[in-house]
């Protein structure tokens, strides 16, 4: 009997230093033990390798931060941001669309932007041109013409069909290889191009789309099979410029690969938006920091200084075309509801 008091007392300390150190556990489980922060994202396949750059994540472990991102389709985003502290699509289309189906802590952040490009090859191009498809602007940079594009795919044109075409003798439609609308921003982005270029037309638009039989659902997974399989994969393939620019910047351009601009064309504004605190001053961060701006610029992204973007754009000359230093008579980023509906009608059509 004399032995309980004591034996009492070793048990209630136990339990209150167990209570103790659970307790701080608890506390740093969501900063590590360099106290950095940990949040998680889901963002556009595009954004990875920014997300994953060395320099990237030492800025950010600098500013006391560390992302985990995941990868998704920006039309795919609404219904998967359960247990994240941002989202981080390709518009503000397709942010509205994410805001609408969550409960954001904040305002949305615009971070960078990128417009919608083709990823081609030089002889590609030329075809093109024979074609009346593709001409130089003052500039000398490439443009693919969206309305002439549309026309000639309601009437069939394949490549065999091109005059004095000896590069790519392929039976198949004139195309541009692009992921689903309904999953991918870019896609969809493509959507209210072509709908812009036709006048409405959404039979014209939606044979654009159906043509191509399967599709991919992220913009990364027609952009990697364009740099690992080249014209077997596709002769044209939809892409944001930043893709293009940041492989050729930092892995190099080969195998006369270029890049055309469709007419009209689209800035895509990449838009955060925070789902929980951290996720609000996360963005903040990523938006205003000037080295993080800096290394965004170094993987294709145009940021709001332009200053950031000009050296690393001077370095990139696709073929023997340059890369325009502003994105002029660009189409407005179409909103939420405008863009649901023109979706919605599209879907329609291509089933």
């Amino acid at each position: 009997m004399k032995r309980t008091g004591p034996l009492l007392v070793l048990v209630l300390v136990l339990v209150v230093a167990g209570a103790v150190v659970g307790h701080l556990l608890g506390r740093s489980a969501g900063s590590g033990a360099s106290g950095v922060r940990q949040v998680s994202a889901i963002i556009g396949s595009e954004k990875a390798r920014f997300f994953a750059d060395p320099e990237v994540r030492q800025v950010l472990a600098r500013h006391g931060w560390s992302v985990r991102a995941d990868t998704a389709g920006s039309r795919q985003m609404p219904t998967r941001t359960a247990g994240y502290d941002f989202a981080f699509p390709s518009s503000r289309a397709a942010a509205d669309e994410v805001r609408q189906h969550s409960r954001p802590a904040g305002d949305d952040v615009v971070v960078f932007s990128s417009p919608l490009a083709v990823a081609t090859f030089v002889p590609i191009v030329d075809l093109l041109q024979n074609a009346h498809l593709a001409a130089r602007d003052a500039g000398g940079v490439w443009r693919l013409d969206l309305k002439a594009l549309a026309e000639a795919n309601r009437r069939n044109l394949k490549w065999t069909d091109v005059q004095g075409n000896t590069a790519h003798r392929v039976a198949q439609n004139v195309l541009v290889a692009t992921t689903r609308p309904q999953d991918s921003n870019s896609a969809a982005m493509y959507a209210v191009l072509l709908n812009r270029a036709t006048g409405g037309d959404l039979a014209a638009v939606a044979k654009l789309f159906t043509d191509q039989g399967a599709v991919d659902t992220t913009s990364e997974e027609p952009f990697e099979s364009y740099l690992r399989s080249g014209r077997d994969y596709a002769p044209m393939v939809l892409v944001y410029e930043a893709q293009f620019v940041d492989h050729a910047v930092n892995d190099g351009l080969a195998g006369g690969q270029t890049l055309v601009y469709p007419t009209p064309t689209l800035m895509c504004e990449h838009t955060i938006v925070p789902l929980t605190q951290a996720g609000v001053e996360l963005a903040k961060l990523l938006a205003t920091d000037h080295d993080l701006q800096r290394l965004a610029a170094k993987h294709g992204f145009r940021t709001a200084d332009a200053t950031l973007t000009a050296p690393v754009f001077g370095k990139v000359r696709p073929g023997d075309a340059p890369l325009p230093d502003s994105i002029d008579g660009a189409v407005p980023d179409p909103d939420y509801q405008t863009q649901h509906t023109l979706l919605t009608k599209l879907e329609e059509k291509m089933s």
